[in-house]
């Protein structure tokens, strides 16, 4: 993978305004945080009314100020990323659910592991600096779903839930919901098994968590601006599109919510204009001309296998 990439054909130049709505949101985060402390809110509940609060002030702003006049989401496209995000907000609910009826059937047996093990997990996260310790827990949930991610886009049996989320030729805050339900869940399965199996307390998972869902959301965002050199370490829409060109060459930065693993494993992609030229499924894949409610379900077409692209990205 190319790390430096020249203007594409037809892109915009990058602007030079700061992303200030991205930035600002992130810095609603230990406030939003402190306060559903105080109020012993659920996590369901901190996590859903966080992502609706961070959806609606990226979506303002992509009315106010808008990246690219043509990827503002249309009344249609929200109705379809809408029910996109009910059928992921229930599968998700479902999975919880059964999350933590396992949890308290692994507690009810009280494995002797748990005991000497989980204390000396406990003692070591304690010992640990609290923003050190969260960037730990970012950097470690955000491990499995990077290469679950690239696997996505490289083996068919995985391509076919994914693609879901590529289908619109457009990137912003509305369709960053766009995720079939079993993309939902294995993202959900690689962040939280190393948190499980690591004893991360649950205070350092709701921060790692919040922070992760408004990334998402701020990764997708049309709003003009940059990050300037914040973007090498928080990423954000600036790379994340990216990710969605019809270009395999350009479609690099599989991490969504940081790019650290991207540089680690040579997939960044690092571009001097402000996005592609065009957005979607990979160039000369057959594409359906909408997306109905079969495929939020079952799934989008396959694409033709590309074995050459698959091997330029592991390079």
């Amino acid at each position: 993978m190319n790390p430096l990439l020249t203007s594409a054909p037809g892109a915009q130049r990058r602007p030079e305004a700061l992303n200030w709505p991205h930035l600002l949101m992130l810095l609603a985060l230990p406030p939003y945080a402190w306060l559903c402390a105080r109020w012993a809110w659920p996590a369901e509940l901190s996590l859903a009314l966080g992502t609706l609060l961070g959806l609606g002030w990226l979506m303002a702003w992509e009315r106010l100020r808008p990246g690219r006049a043509d990827w503002q989401a249309s009344a249609a496209d929200m109705r379809r990323d809408a029910s996109s995000l009910g059928l992921a907000s229930l599968t998700d609910l479902a999975f919880s659910l059964l999350i933590t009826t396992s949890a308290l059937i692994v507690q009810q047996q009280e494995l002797s592991w748990r005991g000497a093990q989980g204390a000396a997990l406990r003692s070591f996260w304690q010992a640990l600096p609290w923003p050190v310790a969260l960037l730990l827990v970012i950097a470690l949930g955000e491990f499995l779903p990077y290469w679950l991610h690239r696997w996505a886009h490289a083996w068919p049996s995985l391509w076919r839930w994914h693609a879901v989320h590529h289908w619109p030729t457009a990137v912003n805050a509305s369709n960053s919901v766009l995720v079939h339900p079993f993309n939902v869940l294995w993202n959900k399965l690689g962040r939280l098994l190393p948190a499980v199996f690591l004893a991360v307390p649950a205070e350092l998972m709701l921060w790692a968590a919040l922070f992760i869902q408004m990334q998402e959301l701020a990764a997708h965002a049309n709003v003009a601006g940059s990050l300037r050199g914040l973007r090498g370490l928080l990423g954000g829409a600036e790379l994340h599109r990216w990710h969605h060109s019809v270009v395999l060459d350009e479609a690099g930065n599989f991490g969504t919510v940081l790019p650290w693993w991207d540089w680690v494993f040579g997939s960044l992609v690092w571009p001097q204009a402000a996005g592609p030229a065009a957005v979607g499924w990979a160039e000369g894949a057959p594409r359906p001309s909408r997306l109905g409610w079969s495929a939020l379900i079952l799934g989008a077409v396959p694409r033709p296998a590309q074995p050459a692209a698959a091997e330029d990205q592991d390079d």
